[in-house]
């Protein structure tokens, strides 16, 4: 009886895929073709194969399947492997799922043998380097294991944002996912934002509501690609508020030396040295000769001395 079946024990819950409406149409019309694994558990029973499969009968409204039924005192890693083959056999397990199949085989097995044998037989990954940090994932918070699995942020942004307090978390994974940020654009604010909340004794999720950020975050007439360019403008500005004086000084002198299309002229980085670049683009001598009349007024202008004098 479906009735006696334990579906809140997750023991053994290797997918993410909790909604099981899409088998509803299958199993209906052509019954159970995989009958779900269970062990006995009295009162009742406990799945260890087909979570989704059971759901998809109390949808229909069923009262009874049929099931394998193990017993009582069935060996623990050998269920483990069940779950996990059930799972890894049918399609490639994403991250959070990875991540159960491999704290299930280590709660079956301590030894490392025994493990790497085990996981290497079901196609899951077991190098030294990776495993300790897959099988975090599915200890995580939920808004996080989410967000791995909406592609918004990456194993290695996980694990970083896991460090941080909930709220903070939080705001920061809602902020990677609203601007479809890169990870190196991810890596980019998410310093920024960690320098101006330790510099400022402020939280990461108090930085993020005032003003300027929520008036470009909630700002529904430009696009994604011109909010990242502000909120990026805005955070730098904020953590480094000489550096960015130093521009917008540099960005005025430059408009008033009128260097043209075809004239470059680069600061240092970060304006720390004195050393400046220029480039001249031409494609013919008659260009190249404008371009060196234009450098001898651009040598005498007042402008230029200001900038090079910074």
């Amino acid at each position: 009886m479906l009735a006696d079946v334990d579906s809140d024990d997750t023991t053994f819950c290797i997918t993410t895929r909790t909604e099981p409406d899409d088998l509803v149409p299958s199993i209906r019309k052509l019954g159970l073709m995989h009958a779900p694994v269970l062990k006995q558990n009295p009162p009742g029973y406990i799945i260890v194969c087909g979570f989704r499969r059971i759901a998809a009968c109390r949808m229909l409204g069923w009262t009874q399947i049929y099931a394998r039924v193990l017993q009582r005192n069935f060996d623990f890693s050998e269920m483990a492997r069940l779950a996990v083959a059930d799972n890894a056999m049918q399609r490639p397990l994403n991250l959070v799922e990875t991540s159960r199949a491999l704290k299930l085989l280590m709660a079956a097995d301590t030894e490392k043998e025994v493990l790497a044998a085990a996981a290497a037989e079901l196609g899951l990954p077991l190098s030294p380097a990776i495993v300790p940090k897959l099988e975090k994932i599915c200890d995580l918070p939920q808004p996080i294991q989410k967000g791995i699995l909406a592609n918004a942020i990456d194993l290695s942004m996980a694990l970083k944002l896991d460090r941080f307090e909930p709220g903070d978390g939080q705001a920061l994974l809602g902020l990677f996912n609203h601007l479809k940020l890169g990870l190196n654009r991810q890596r980019e604010l998410l310093l920024l934002l960690e320098e101006i909340s330790l510099r400022e004794g402020i939280p990461i999720q108090q930085l993020m509501t005032e003003k300027p950020l929520k008036d470009v975050l909630e700002n529904t007439e430009i696009d994604r690609s011109v909010k990242r360019q502000k909120v990026r403008t805005y955070l730098r500005r904020r953590r480094f508020p000489m550096i960015s004086k130093a521009e917008m000084q540099y960005k005025a002198f430059v408009k008033q030396l009128k260097l043209g299309s075809n004239i470059n002229l680069m600061p240092p980085k970060d304006f720390e040295g004195m050393t400046y670049t220029m480039t001249i683009r031409f494609d013919n001598q008659k260009e190249l000769k404008n371009s060196k009349e234009k450098l001898e007024k651009i040598i005498h202008h007042p402008d230029l001395g200001k900038i090079l004098d910074g």
